[in-house]
């Protein structure tokens, strides 16, 4: 029994070696195909690996075959990565490879990347194939019905491709397609270099006196005053109907030639005044519109006067005035309103104070926007401090409260808080307000706390938001009021000429992105290495990017040397919060990179180191290579004569200032030798850093008996007293965060003499 039992159990064991071994071929086929599987993916993702690898490196020669088989590869690196290896070829410059892949990604990619694609096709390749892009969009949209709101979209999308398209036509020498008249582009829109290339040609057979007012605008565009002023004057010498020059944009390069091409500024003055009593006998007869006289007399009345101002002497100032007044009211835009009443208000500050006071407070309520004034307020503070005239300021202060400048309202009341000549209770109320946050004023909110006393105070002054972190570097030039009205392009029209084609494309591509796609398209930049588009795309496609999207995007921005996109992605994000930052978004805001350098150097030239990063941080934003418009070069903007002398003092003969261990070796040095010329004072050094060590004690000299932090006030030099505020600023937050340091210790450190009310 035992041997039946053994051997039908080994008949059974044998039945069932029998079945494994039939299906064994077929289960070694699948595990071989499973490890054969398994091979290739890893294989292909190695090559993907690779290809992306390269393509950050700039290694482009796979990529510029430009064929389906390299497209094949080329899909599998990621999501819509026609586009961004589009992306990469154009900004190096291989322009015909780039539009192979944007036009894949037209036909292959849903939106918004084939709208993505269809755009970079209108700015890539030759002027003939761009237009052919844009013109095969435009019959595109000529058969697109839908509703109201699509058809409003749709036609916009036209108009800005019917601009393009003339601007293109113009490149290729296309003329006789263009479907506008030569007078209408040349005297009714922004002068662009297309149309002033293009007008030996297609301009010659305007009618005389409109061929010499385009010349004249060309000039202008040119900034070629004399000749456009000539050229002016040549037209005017010939017939023609005031009506044919009710065009702001002409009447604006007409008021530019005359203001800074005129020999003489009174035969200039003159010619707009005969131009005004032109425009009202016109409109009498009938022969102009109400809203073209009103037109024509504000910018006749408004170039009259900067030619009187220019003039200079008691009477030409007094009728500049009366004709700013006039110009005012007849201004039909706010942005020329806010102009005339400027220039108004620049023209009575050179008349008297009480004057200039008053015309500040009577028009204070009719400036349309109050930043354009900031420039005014800011240089009549620094005035009123250096002269110690605390009545005034007083009186600046209040007409500060019928206008929106929160900043400067706690700046004069800081000022007048620490002048020394109120009450204590006034005194305080002051000192509150200007710790108190209406206003973002991080430099203001940390003094004003110092001196109200209480560490908790003081300790809430750095819940920073948006505006309390510096987003500029100091020297990098801010697009502001003031800078325009230097180029003579003040809104006295509200009239301001597109830049160019990338302003019209930019904003194409801003809208429509829903939040995931706007997710979809930043993840795209970041994975395919495109780290000097992320911050720029995300305030255009994704303004309300949420906190912690943004923290992880500026992490990864940092670890690939893009602090400076880093901090103003933080900036950026903090409006969209309610809470105040957190640890981790101040880290971004101030970071610590190149920390090995910096602490070897900063304890060499005994320097704290959190003064040396706020020095770094407020001069580049850690842009190593950074070249601000005066020359100033690297982390620490020296110029290179004055690297030139630090480097002969140390005895070093080969350097390169976007070097960063140079950079940091050289500025940490001769911010220790100004603290040295500066007897040890931590906010004057400063400012010779900034401004020149001989300039500061003129200034010095001239300021006796202000203390430090009102002689900063005083500063007739508006970028080195905001030079002052951000370097102390940025301090406090580095010390605090970092480095364990008590804000009022910082604050010592800058200001010894510094007191609280208390005392």
């Amino acid at each position: 029994m035992k041997f039946l039992r053994s051997k039908m159990l080994f008949d059974k064991q044998e039945r069932s070696m029998r079945s494994c071994l039939r299906l064994f071929p077929f289960r070694f086929s699948l595990l071989c195909l499973f490890l054969f599987a398994g091979s290739t993916a890893a294989c292909a993702a190695d090559r993907d690996a690779a290809l992306l690898k390269d393509l950050k490196a700039g290694n482009y020669d796979f990529f510029l075959k430009a064929d389906n088989a390299a497209y094949r590869s080329i899909k599998m690196m990621g999501h819509s990565s026609a586009y961004y290896v589009g992306l990469h070829l154009k900004h190096a410059g291989y322009e015909q490879a780039a539009r192979f892949y944007f036009a894949l990604g037209k036909r292959l990619y849903e939106s918004p990347l084939n709208r993505l694609c269809r755009e970079e096709l209108y700015e890539t390749g030759t002027p003939a194939e761009r237009l052919q892009s844009v013109e095969e969009r435009l019959q595109e949209l000529s058969k697109t019905t839908g509703a109201a709101g699509q058809s409003e979209s749709v036609q916009s999308e036209k108009d800005r491709l019917n601009r393009l398209k003339v601007r293109l036509l113009l490149q290729t020498g296309a003329y006789g397609e263009i479907e506008q008249s030569p007078e209408t582009l040349y005297l009714t829109g922004s002068m662009t270099a297309e149309l002033a290339k293009a007008f030996p040609q297609f301009g010659k057979n305007m009618p005389p006196f409109l061929y010499k007012l385009a010349e004249a605008r060309i000039l202008t565009f040119e900034k070629r005053y004399t000749e456009a002023w000539v050229s002016v004057q040549d037209a005017f010498g010939m017939e023609h109907t005031v009506a044919e020059l009710a065009y702001p944009e002409l009447l604006s390069d007409i008021g530019r030639a005359g203001v800074y091409g005129a020999e003489n500024a009174a035969d200039a003055a003159s010619f707009f005044e005969d131009f005004a009593m032109q425009v009202r006998s016109a409109a009498a007869e009938g022969q102009l519109s109400r809203a073209d006289a009103q037109r024509c007399l504000f910018y006749s009345l408004f170039y009259e006067a900067r030619c009187r101002v220019k003039l200079g002497g008691t009477e030409q100032h007094e009728r500049a005035l009366t004709l700013f007044s006039r110009a005012a009211e007849q201004a039909s835009t706010d942005s020329g309103l806010d102009s005339a009443l400027w220039y108004y208000l620049d023209t009575m500050r050179m008349r008297s104070l009480p004057r200039y006071l008053k015309a500040l407070a009577d028009t204070a309520e009719r400036w349309k926007n109050p930043t354009w004034y900031a420039d005014l307020v800011q240089s009549l503070r620094a005035r009123l401090t250096a002269a110690k005239d605390w009545k005034n300021l007083e009186t600046l202060y209040d007409v500060l409260a019928k206008t929106d400048l929160p900043e400067q309202r706690a700046a004069v009341a800081y000022t007048l808080a620490c002048a020394g000549s109120l009450p204590q209770e006034r005194t305080a109320r002051l000192l509150q307000e200007a710790a108190g946050e209406s206003h973002d004023a991080l430099y203001y909110r940390i003094l004003a706390a110092y001196r109200l006393g209480g560490a908790q105070l003081l300790e809430d002054t750095f819940q920073l938001r948006s505006k309390n972190a510096q987003t500029q570097p100091i020297g990098q030039a801010q697009p502001g009021n003031m800078q325009s009205r230097q180029n003579g392009q003040a809104q006295a029209g509200g009239v301001q000429a597109q830049s160019g084609m990338h302003a019209d494309s930019s904003q194409a591509q801003s809208g429509g992105f829903s939040t995931q796609e706007a997710r979809t398209y930043i993840d795209g930049l970041l994975h395919f290495g495109l780290y000097d588009m992320v911050y720029p795309r995300i305030a255009a496609v994704y303004p309300s990017i949420p906190a912690e999207e943004a923290v992880a995007v500026a992490r990864t921005l940092a670890g690939e040397g893009r602090y400076a996109d880093s901090i103003r992605l933080i900036a950026f994000s903090l409006k969209n919060q309610e809470d105040t930052a957190t640890t981790e978004q101040l880290e971004l805001l101030y970071p610590r990179p190149w920390k090995e350098t910096v602490s070897k150097y900063a304890a060499e030239y005994r320097l704290p180191e959190y003064l040396l990063y706020a020095l770094i941080r407020s001069e580049s934003f850690f842009q190593h290579r950074v070249i601000s418009g005066a020359g100033a070069v690297g982390l620490t903007q020296l110029m290179p004569a004055t690297a030139s002398d630090i480097a002969r003092k140390l005895k070093v003969t080969d350097y390169s200032l976007t070097d960063p261990e140079i950079n940091i070796r050289f500025g940490a040095y001769y911010l220790a030798e100004m603290i040295r010329r500066s007897d040890n004072r931590i906010m004057p050094a400063c400012f010779a850093y900034n401004a020149g060590i001989s300039r500061v004690r003129g200034w010095q000299k001239k300021a006796h008996g202000l203390s430090d932090d009102l002689f900063l006030e005083s500063l007739e030099y508006a970028e080195t007293r905001d030079y002052g505020r951000k370097i102390l600023s940025a301090a406090a937050v580095y010390g605090v965060l970092y480095y364990s340091e008590k804000p009022e210790d910082i604050v010592l450190l800058f200001f010894p003499n510094a007191l609280r009310s208390t005392e």
